[in-house]
């Protein structure tokens, strides 16, 4: 009767460790793919690899800067002292840095959608890894997948259909297929049935041990 929990219990821990090793490597290789092409020449990080709240951070910055430099400012009047066309030369250096600006806030907003578009298409991998991981560990989710997985639904709210900043020529195949898989996951699932595949795989799993329910 020992040698096969024992055996049991060695192939769940190598499943977990295929199982993990797949997704960081997999995760690795995909978000580099998708983001390879739009890495500035002197950034150190790709753009799917900032954390979340870093590119909030940095597109609620970009939008302040846009405001503050879009609100008028009085032209000063040109005087004898000043050189011919110096005040039209201020102007267009103004305008060319608003739409300078506008470009990067756009930058901003297009990282930060592929950044949503990457958890929320992996909505189905995390599911997988949580069954293994609950089946190996008595039926407790001790990492928390669970919940971080039905917190992060809110990531696919935006993707009822393609984002409008988003211009479908310029995305790569992995950026696209992130998209759809997104939506995918928007139109067949909510926060409240992602709750209920979490309740009822642990309900299952307790049942299949012989567990009490909790």
């Amino acid at each position: 009767m020992s040698e096969r929990p024992k055996s049991a219990g060695l192939m769940v821990r190598l499943l977990i460790a295929v199982a993990v090793l797949g997704l960081v490597f997999g995760g690795g290789v995909l978000v580099g793919w998708a983001t390879r092409e739009r890495r500035p020449p002197a950034m150190d990080k790709s753009a799917a690899s900032i954390p979340d709240a870093e590119v909030k951070r940095a597109l609620a910055a970009c939008r302040r800067e846009l405001r503050a430099r879009a609100k008028p400012t009085a032209i000063p009047p040109a005087t004898a002292a000043s050189p011919p066309g110096e005040t039209n030369g201020a102007g267009w250096e103004k305008t060319a840095k608003v739409e300078a600006l506008q470009k990067e806030v756009k930058e901003c907003k297009i990282r930060e959608t592929l950044t949503n578009a990457y958890v929320c298409s992996a909505i189905g991998d995390h599911l997988n890894f949580l069954f293994v991981l609950t089946y190996s560990a008595s039926c407790v989710d001790e990492g928390g997948v669970g919940e971080l997985m039905v917190n992060s639904f809110e990531k696919c709210t935006e993707f009822t259909d393609l984002p409008a900043h988003l211009n479908e020529d310029d995305l790569t195949q992995e950026e696209k297929f992130r998209i759809y898989e997104a939506k995918l996951n928007r139109e067949v699932r909510t926060r409240n049935s992602l709750i209920g595949d979490v309740q009822e795989m642990h309900r299952r799993c307790r049942k299949r041990f012989g567990l009490p329910d909790e």
